[in-house]
């Protein structure tokens, strides 16, 4: 099932225009940090819309479209990623806060990558959390993921670690590395990582 396609593109800048807006992006953000030590800040996203692409490896659906563009998040698309991300085996779906969005995008965006983010989990019901946490010692008593603040992804074309690095170097929240699970959680909760 398709959810979210959308008519609207992004601008296309291509390897040699992200090459040069990832050498200004760190002449602007990583210089004084070298200079004064102060903490990198993530380069702002590109463009006057932001774009996100998920498939949801539990249902196979997919979104890939515009989710903010003209200064403002775009309602339509919201409600199409809080479906994507619900809990399939609750099916419940939850309000996913936008900011999660911005953060996958500018982890995306940092990655160059060509494929779409693959949704391990989204939403867990309080119900399905427990259950989760009866299996895996792992599972947070109040997880992220229950206030729709968290994602577990991965990437086909990049490793994890670059994920949760790239995730990490954003300061926007919680970065936990699963290698064996196959998947990075990336939330917008306190900054922390594991």
């Amino acid at each position: 099932m398709l959810l979210g396609d959308d008519d609207r593109k992004a601008p296309e800048i291509g390897r040699r225009g992200f090459l040069t807006f990832a050498a200004a992006a760190l002449t602007t953000f990583a210089a004084p940090a070298l200079v004064t030590g102060a903490p990198v800040q993530a380069a702002p996203l590109v463009g006057g819309v932001r774009r996100i692409a998920l498939h949801n490896i539990n249902t196979n659906e997919h979104f890939d479209g515009v989710y903010w563009a003209d200064g403002n998040y775009k309602a339509d698309a919201l409600k199409r990623l809080d479906v994507l991300l619900r809990d399939h085996r609750a099916k419940q779906v939850c309000r996913f806060d936008p900011r999660l969005f911005d953060a996958l995008a500018r982890v995306h965006q940092a990655l160059d990558s060509d494929e779409p983010f693959r949704v391990v989990c989204g939403f867990r019901s309080r119900r399905t959390n427990a259950m989760a946490r009866r299996r895996s010692r792992g599972v947070a008593k109040e997880s992220y993921h229950t206030r729709g603040m968290a994602v577990d992804v991965m990437l086909p074309d990049v490793n994890l670690k670059a994920i949760a690095e790239a995730a990490k170097g954003l300061g926007a929240g919680g970065v936990g590395y699963y290698p064996r699970s196959g998947f990075v959680h990336i939330d917008v909760g306190p900054v922390r990582s594991w």
